[in-house]
């Protein structure tokens, strides 16, 4: 029984780590996720259609220039009001980062043109 609640405790601490959030700048295009995830959708191409989504309540993201893709939010609320006019442009975004099974979230995010 020890043992087990050692394993439990264990990867509960290494778990958290895996949540622990970070501040990062990170430079890239503010894209539309569906439009981006479902057929690569990017680009003065496809701006309008990204402000029409990203208007629509669709999640935004930044395709970063590190080559990794990020959901933004606000402070625990969607930050589409801010992103529609960066649809398809080259930002930075600043806030905490946060990873999990492969997907990355930069929260209490602040828009930079």
């Amino acid at each position: 029984m020890k043992k087990f609640l050692f394993a439990v405790m264990l990867m509960a601490i290494q778990g958290s780590w895996l949540f622990a959030a970070k501040e990062v700048t990170v430079k890239g295009e503010l894209v539309d996720l569906v439009c981006y995830i479902d057929h690569a959708a990017q680009g003065e191409k496809h701006m309008k259609c990204g402000r029409t989504c990203i208007d629509a309540g669709l999640p935004p993201g930044l395709k970063g220039d590190d080559g990794k893709l990020y959901l933004i939010v606000g402070e625990h609320k969607p930050i589409n009001k801010e992103a529609v006019k960066y649809a398809d442009k080259k930002v930075t975004v600043k806030g905490k980062l946060v990873s999990a099974e492969g997907y990355h979230l930069i929260e209490d995010a602040e828009i930079i043109p």
